[in-house]
């Protein structure tokens, strides 16, 4: 192995460390890192006895001095400046979680470095994302314009022989922004709607260093930080941790990333004289997992060999005793995909050690389940890497009190109408534990590098998740990265014939992934030379759909066959499905939700999810309209990157979207129960409206044009406009009379229609009403899914196909045609205005009619 990772440092396409920071001889190391200062200078001996006397000293990585005072220093030998370490920052504890829990880190880790001359010592922010082959003759350009800029100097204080000391203590006991516990502002987490971070004033006499632990390859220092907040200058206090961490002096061997399947990964381009342009290629994110030396042949030979470091989580002893197994079934469920990339034992799961000093679950040499008791409903399982080479070095995940409750509600609204265990407000811990198992397996599938996987649940047949054998051997989907959640397609009596209404303990798309990023490839000896062996290995699926990777969308969902929470290749029919067990779990919601004497928070809590859970299906549908879908593709094979959906299938979409926003008010609104929760008897109107809004936004015209460009089978534009004008307004085209739903659906159609005609109405305001509750209504639905979505890098979106900022039919195509459309509605109503059925009817039309004459008036 280390053969193979010689080799790979002497290719072209190696992960080298940046000119400036590379591990070279000490030689080189001093001529690039030192700054050079033209003056003389004493050395200080004399002050490191009155630094050390009293103080608390420790030995490891290197030596720390920790005053009465609070003062911290470092004492560094000339071995500090030939390494690369990485920095943490990580909430032990806070006063607040609205930003940040404990155990949670505050910023990425950063790759460190250290320099010195005669005065100071200088620490260095090393730059990954770009590099240079290092026998490249272009290298000492690339060495002078990707300098590793100075974070921090520090004075030397004192010195120990050939060690140097300098004092850290306004580092890490100040308010340092590069490792600061306040969260600054993200337009990423602004888009997604949440609140804006704490914001406060450092207060300097209520914050300081208090401990400090260390280590042979490690340094923990421990802070407490107080900042008075804008928000009433209430104070806001954080201890956190920082760990310096030694990275390895060889970087793993780096394993490229390809888009077909769904790792994190990390970005880089390769500044080269070989090639006519600079090279972007990317790394994925994995642990380091390698045979042990005298087992290199037997695993070569197929045999299952244990790693020489595995990968070990430890369970917070915070965990309820009921919950505990589960959730180390769902770390060691792992080890069923380790198995088929050559390993066992990979992953193991372990309790917090009780009675060892050395252990901290805030060290950054431990891999941690953490337990944080907030009103959060969710959980999440970040990683961090060596940016060098994407080898993570440690993970967390975050488990959040009350993902208890988003788990039941789930499991209530997906399989009460099947599954009498689970109508009750407190499951019995067995159904619990099965729900609890299914989402730490997810977590730590995160911390393996795997990303979400959302196209994976359409790659099953509908029918088939109503199969006693098919849901036996594959549950609800090919893999846990999906959100593909419980059964809600089986109807009752499915489960007594044996169908499986939980998702699996893992999927066969996760075992496949986690062989192609971890198995090691024999007879190759750089990241390029692997190429070829995993582009084949993506071949061999590439017919079977439940290989295929759908990588998450993010904002707008316009591919339908990658959306979450859903199941099955047919969506319409899984809402039909799903809907019928809706209308049972409607008809029996307060008996099942029932407690003598408690308020109705419960019945209406319940209430809001089957409203959310119906939402889903409703919003499963609308990506078909302008829809289309993505396919990763790389030269030499046939096929597009995107294909629009035919007109048939849009068709059939917006006729079932018409109809359910026809028909949802008699079952999911029902008055007598409306009236015992408080709620307004239109409460669930949005919907509507939002479902509306979606079927004319310009951003989905625009792809039905580009559709029409297409192929004949496709939707031409005034085609779609055509259908979505006879949908809406169905009972004008048929004389029949307007309820208050017909109303509604015809006057948010002509609002829209009327504001992107150009023409001005003050009712056309409301378009910009209609589109924010658009918007609202798909956060709201989505919502528990958001958190578990965001990489702590916020910045590197490897995770989402993004999807913001589409493009939108032209102003000088979509008022003309919007005009034409107001006029047929014009005509329309003067045709029926004399022949309404009642009054209310006749006031509608008469109202609408003189909207648009004073629009279209010359």
């Amino acid at each position: 192995m280390k053969k193979i990772i010689i080799a790979l440092l002497l290719t072209a396409l190696v992960i080298p460390f940046p000119a400036n920071s590379r591990n070279k001889s000490n030689k080189n190391k001093k001529e690039k890192n030192t700054i050079e200062i033209k003056k003389d200078s004493v050395p200080v001996n004399s002050d490191y006895s009155k630094i050390i006397k009293g103080a608390t000293t420790k030995n490891g990585l290197f030596t720390t001095h920790f005053t009465k005072s609070g003062k911290l220093y470092f004492e560094l030998p000339d071995s500090v400046f030939n390494h690369t370490y990485l920095l943490s920052n990580r909430i032990a504890e806070t006063s607040n979680t609205q930003d940040f829990v404990a155990g949670q880190m505050a910023t990425q880790p950063i790759m460190i470095n250290f320099s010195k001359n005669e005065n100071s010592v200088y620490m260095h922010l090393i730059q990954t994302k770009n590099i240079v082959g290092q026998n490249d003759p272009i290298s000492s350009a690339f060495n002078k314009n990707f300098l590793s800029p100075i974070l921090k100097g520090f004075k030397i204080t004192a010195r120990n022989g050939k060690n140097i000391v300098i004092d850290v203590t306004s580092f890490f006991g100040g308010n340092e922004k590069i490792i600061s516990p306040v969260k600054p502002a993200s337009p990423l987490e602004k888009t997604l709607g949440s609140n804006s971070p704490v914001k406060g004033s450092f207060s300097s006499d209520a914050s300081a260093i208090i401990a400090t632990k260390t280590f042979p390859f490690n340094i923990e220092i421990r802070s407490i930080l107080t900042y008075n907040t804008s928000q009433g200058n209430n104070p806001y206090t954080v201890i956190v941790n920082r760990s310096i961490i030694l990275l390895p002096d060889e970087p793993m061997r780096a394993r490229l990333h390809d888009f077909r399947i769904g790792f994190f990964r990390s970005n880089k381009n390769l500044y080269t004289s070989s090639e006519d342009k600079i090279i972007p290629f990317s790394v994925i994110h994995r642990w380091r997992l390698e045979p042990k030396e005298d087992e290199m042949d037997n695993y070569l030979k197929g045999e299952l060999v244990e790693p020489r470091k595995p990968i070990v989580f430890y369970v917070d002893s915070a965990f309820p005793e009921k919950w505990r197994n589960a959730i180390k079934q769902g770390i060691e469920d792992w080890n069923i995909a380790f198995e088929n990339a050559g390993f066992k034992n990979a992953v193991r799961a372990q309790d917090y050690p009780k009675n060892n000093s050395s252990f901290d679950p805030d060290d950054m040499r431990f891999s941690c389940v953490k337990y944080a008791t907030t009103k959060t409903a969710n959980a999440m399982g970040p990683s961090f890497i060596d940016p060098r080479s994407g080898e993570i070095l440690t993970a967390d995940v975050i488990w959040y009190h009350n993902i208890i409750s988003l788990l039941h509600d789930w499991r209530f609204t997906q399989t009460a109408a099947v599954d009498p265990r689970v109508r009750k407000q407190v499951f019995d811990d067995e159904i619990m534990q099965e729900s609890i198992r299914y989402v730490a397996a997810h977590e730590i599938g995160h911390t393996l590098g795997l990303m979400h996987n959302m196209g994976a649940s359409y790659s099953f047949p509908l029918d088939s998740l109503r199969s006693p054998s098919f849901t036996k051997k594959y549950s609800t989907t090919p893999s846990i990265m999906d959100y593909a959640r419980n059964n809600f397609v089986a109807q009752p009596g499915d489960m007594e014939k044996g169908v499986k209404l939980t998702p699996p303990v893992l999927g066969v798309y996760d075992i496949y992934a986690i062989n192609w990023g971890y198995r090691i490839i024999p007879d190759t000896n750089n990241p390029k030379n692997e190429k070829k062996t995993l582009s084949a290995w993506i071949e061999e699926k590439k017919q079977d759909p439940m290989y295929k990777f759908g990588a998450q969308q993010f904002y707008s969902v316009i591919d339908p066959t990658d959306q979450t929470e859903d199941l099955g290749n047919d969506h319409i029919r899984a809402g039909n499905l799903s809907i019928k067990n809706l209308k049972i779990i409607m008809q029996n919601l307060e008996k099942w939700n029932y407690t003598p004497g408690e308020t109705y928070s419960d019945v209406a809590g319940a209430y809001n999810e089957v409203v959310k859970q119906y939402s889903r299906h409703i919003y499963h549908v609308m990506p078909y309209l302008g829809g289309l879908v993505f396919t990763e593709r790389v030269q030499g094979e046939n096929g597009n990157a995107r294909d629009y959906l035919p007109k048939a299938v849009q068709k059939r979409a917006l006729q079932w979207l018409s109809q359910q926003m026809r028909t949802y008010d008699a079952w999911l609104s029902p008055l007598e129960l409306l009236q015992k929760l408080g709620y307004n008897s239109d409460i669930n109107n949005k919907l509507r409206r939002s479902v509306v809004t979606g079927m004319l936004q310009p951003s989905v015209l625009y792809r039905i044009a580009e559709g029409e460009k297409t192929s004949l089978s496709n939707y031409t534009l005034n085609g779609y406009m055509d259908d979505v004008i006879a949908e809406l307004f169905k009972a004008t085209y048929r004389g029949q009379k307007l309820n208050a739903t017909e109303k509604e659906l015809q006057a948010t159609a002509l609002n829209l229609i009327i504001s992107y005609s150009g023409l001005k109405d003050i009712n056309s305001k409301k378009t910009t009403l209609f589109l924010t509750e658009y918007d609202e209504m798909i956060k709201w639905v989505h919502e528990p899914s958001l958190p578990c979505s965001i990489h702590p890098a916020e910045e590197d979106l490897s995770f989402y196909r993004s999807n913001m900022r589409l493009p939108v039919l032209s102003a000088d195509v979509l008022a003309p045609m919007m005009t034409g459309y107001l006029k047929k509605i014009e005509n329309m109503y003067k045709q029926r205005v004399i022949s309404a059925p009642d009054i209310s009817t006749r006031d509608f039309y008469n109202y609408q009619l003189i909207r648009i004459a004073r629009l279209l008036k010359p």
